[in-house]
């Protein structure tokens, strides 16, 4: 088949999460079929990263994303259409549709769906429920005023959102609270929830000969809110009381406010994550906000290391506190659960062992690879 694969981000390794899961998504559809790759891109330094991209499928074709900030008093449509509806990405796409017969329309992520076109089995993925996050932005307001504009975005998306799942022919997310949630909006929708896997064999813990102090690490792009959010919440929470530990925050975008302890350190943007584990790292993600499956997750068990995240971190991954992870939703509790991970080894390894097991058992991408090629090839 002849599938055109249409993304807001680049579906490249070693930047964000959802590019991970696309670039191994395109691997396996372009083992099988013909895939053409529509990609944006912010700068024109991005674009030498999609030589990778380019070795495993059919095409690729970049553009820059040219946001649309005019004022549209009338328009019902949240701003995230705008942000991503660059005409010459329209034309791209129209170009790629009468250069060859498709038989398969793939976009990802919801700022897509505008690329949908009529007459073509179209697939939706959803990473995030935009609507969801949306919901939830509005209730921590406080300001009136605020409270009314976050009100509004969050109708204009909910719409949005489900108006699109009910028009594509089948709608992907990361999690089964994702696709209920939107099942239960969307009622004419076909959604589906397929993980996000991981690359067992790249992401593996090996035998370190050098011994390494403890240490507490969290990956982000920190371009995305909840990472903010996460990395604060460590250094401000979570550090004051662990002083002799080093908190290692590593990825790009670092925002300025950000704390800058005494017992933190900064490493910036990292290409091979592997590096940032060793034996003695216990691997913190306290996720408040977003929806969908962490990628960084996924490495972090895979790397044999001991996990403590939340709640919502945890979403998409059969975990039981205290067995795969240490689930832990207020400060108290993380500041609890960290300090029995830090007294004691032999609960460092049986966390470690367990998670790393659970995501053998469930996340390797060839035991998830035929899940996606079912919802491409299976389309009655």
């Amino acid at each position: 088949m002849n599938i055109l694969f249409v993304t807001a981000y680049l579906p490249v390794l070693h930047q964000h999460g959802g590019g991970v899961r696309m670039f191994h998504n395109i691997r396996l559809l372009a083992e099988k079929h013909s895939v053409r790759v529509l990609s944006f891109a912010e700068k024109e330094d991005q674009i030498e990263t999609m030589k990778s991209v380019e070795s495993i499928c059919d095409s690729v074709t970049v553009i820059r994303r040219i946001p649309d900030f005019g004022a549209h008093w009338f328009s019902l449509k949240p701003f995230l259409v705008r942000e991503f509806g660059t005409p010459a990405m329209h034309k791209a796409v129209d170009d790629a549709l009468r250069a060859k017969k498709t038989d398969v329309l793939q976009c990802e992520y919801l700022q897509m769906a505008q690329y949908k076109r009529s007459g073509i089995f179209s697939i939706l993925t959803i990473h995030e429920t935009a609507s969801d996050n949306a919901y939830r932005a509005f209730l921590g307001a406080d300001d009136a005023v605020e409270k009314f504009r976050l009100f509004s975005r969050w109708m204009a998306t909910l719409n949005y959102e489900i108006s699109m799942c009910n028009a594509f022919d089948r709608v992907v997310t990361m999690t089964t609270q994702d696709a209920n949630y939107l099942r239960s909006y969307a009622r004419r929708a076909n959604i589906r929830a397929i993980p996000i896997g991981v690359d067992t064999a790249h992401f593996r813990a090996t035998v370190d000969p050098v011994e390494h102090p403890l240490e507490i690490l969290f990956i982000g792009n920190f371009r995305h809110t909840p990472n903010a959010e996460a990395a604060s919440f460590l250094l401000n929470e979570i550090a004051p009381y662990f002083p002799q530990l080093t908190f290692v925050i590593a990825g790009s975008h670092v925002p300025n406010g950000l704390s800058q302890r005494s017992n933190a350190k900064f490493t910036g943007y990292v290409g091979d994550t592997r590096k940032l584990f060793h034996s003695n790292t216990i691997f913190a993600a306290p996720m408040f906000s977003g929806t969908g499956q962490r990628v960084k997750l996924l490495e972090a068990f895979a790397m044999g290391s001991a996990v403590i995240t939340t709640s919502l971190g945890a979403a998409g991954f059969p975990v039981v506190s205290g067995k795969e992870a240490v689930i832990a939703d207020t400060p108290s509790e993380f500041r609890a659960g960290l300090t029995a991970l830090v007294s004691s080894a032999d609960l460092r390894s049986q966390i470690a062992a367990r998670g790393q097991q659970m995501v053998l058992q469930h996340f390797a991408w060839e035991r998830i690879g035929q899940q996606f090629l079912d919802v491409v090839e299976r389309r009655g």
